[in-house]
Order: structure tokens, then sequence, then C-alpha cells
């Protein structure tokens, strides 16, 4: 794999939280190697969820809440201490954070969605990394249904990014036969058919949201790449073209 010139990458809840508890080493690990693509001169855009899991580990909660209201006060409670965390991060490596917190709305009506466009490209231009995440406390969109997987493609597509990492709990898309598929060619409509949703009671996308997420992506011309977001340095070893995950191929053009 080429180094992406403008890269998202979506951590998912899985990724962020251990037995309902923030894991701030995820944290720490992920900045480190995204910082190697700043360096190098890489537009990095992470959309990061795992508020409402730091707000369970903020107030000693082992139990995610099960009303609307109770979900989104823990977000808006654990949304400081998700930022606190990538900022810390990342100033270990001499880059700062730029918190900016979306709807779906914000992306789909065209006065709102060129105004955050420009707004990204500022804070990248100023040398700060945009961390995303869906405006909780008004919205319920992520709550319910995604995880932020349909907000990071439409953020790749916003941005026309050249590549869109979806870091979970799963090393790729696996067949029938539990063989794990490496690449999926552009236009491959059978991988709906390989679907096995996973989730736990900490988190809310599932497989059928990431596939939905990646169709949106790679019918627009990005390319997307699913894989674990556990695993030792795996955003440099993808980039050298070790084994991991599953590569979504692009079909034509941005």
């Amino acid at each position: 794999m080429t180094r992406p010139h403008n890269l998202v990458v979506k951590v998912g809840t899985s990724v962020l939280t251990k037995d309902g508890a923030f894991n701030k080493t995820a944290v720490n690990k992920l900045a480190g190697e995204l910082s190697a693509f700043l360096n190098s001169g890489t537009r990095v855009s992470i959309v990061s969820s795992g508020a409402i899991g730091a707000g369970m580990t903020l107030l000693h909660q082992k139990t995610r809440p099960s009303t609307m209201e109770g979900l989104q006060a823990f977000a808006a409670i654990g949304q400081r201490y998700l930022m606190q965390c990538w900022e810390e991060a990342f100033s270990k490596h001499s880059y700062s954070t730029a918190q900016v917190l979306l709807t779906r709305d914000d992306l789909i009506d065209e006065k709102r969605r060129m105004n955050a466009k420009k707004t990204l490209n500022k804070i990248q231009k100023l040398r700060h990394v945009p961390i995303i995440n869906e405006n909780d406390t008004v919205a319920t969109e992520e709550i319910k249904f995604g995880d932020n997987d349909q907000l990071s493609a439409m953020l790749a597509k916003l941005i026309q990014a050249d590549l869109l990492v979806i870091l979970s709990d799963t090393d790729g898309l696996y067949d029938s036969a539990n063989n794990r598929i490496s690449t999926v060619a552009a236009g491959d409509s059978s991988i709906f058919s390989h679907v096995k949703d996973k989730k736990s009671r900490f988190t809310v996308g599932g497989m059928k949201s990431k596939l939905e997420a990646i169709r949106s992506c790679t019918e627009s011309g990005i390319s997307v790449t699913l894989t674990s977001g556990t695993t030792t340095n795996i955003l440099r070893r993808i980039e050298q073209g070790e084994p991991f995950g599953t590569r979504f191929l692009a079909k034509g053009s941005k």
C-alpha cells in the first residue's frame, strides 16, 4: 500500500474500551502510529467512538445505560475525557488535536457540509489533528444505529480521502468457511452474503453497518481497509504490505 495523502481512521468502541472501561493505552498506541503518518505529510482525520465508554469509566459504571437520555448524558460526560486522552497522546509526539462534533444533518445540508469541510481543512493547515465524533448530546444516530461507521464514510467522501481505515475488534471479513478474505474487488456485492454480525453489550455497530459504510465509500472511489485495532503497529504493518485485514478496492474515481 502506498502511503495515502489523505487518510481517515475510524476507531470503534471495541478498540477504545475493555470490559466497558476506557482504554487509554489504545489511544496512546494509535496516536504514536498516526504521528508517523503526520510526520511524512499525510493528512489524518480520526473518527473516534468511545465517549459513552469514557463516561462509564468516569462514573465508575459497569453497565451501559439503557435509556436514550442516559446514553446521551454518559456521552456528554465522557466526551471531555475522550478528547483529553487524545490530546495527551498526540502531545507526546508534538501534535495537538481539535474537537469536531457533527450530526448527520451537518453532512447532508449543502451549506453546513461545505462549512464543515472548510473548517476541517483549516484545522489541518494549522497542524492540528481533527478528532471527530457525532454530537450525541443532540443527535441519536450513532447511539442508535452505527457506532460512527456511517459518519466515517460520509466524512471520507466529504474530504475526498484516499483511504478509510476502520479499526474494529475483527481482523477482516470472513467467508462461509471461516477464511479471511484479503481483498474484495471493486463492485463485488456478494460480500453481503458473508455478513456475521458481532456485537457486545458495550458496542452498537456490527458488520452490516460497516459493510454499508464501506460500500458507500468504494462506490465513491475511496478504498477501505477493515482490520483489528488491537494488533500492535497495525497501521504501519498494513502500509508495509503485511497481510492484515480486508482491503475493499474503490470503484472508479473519486
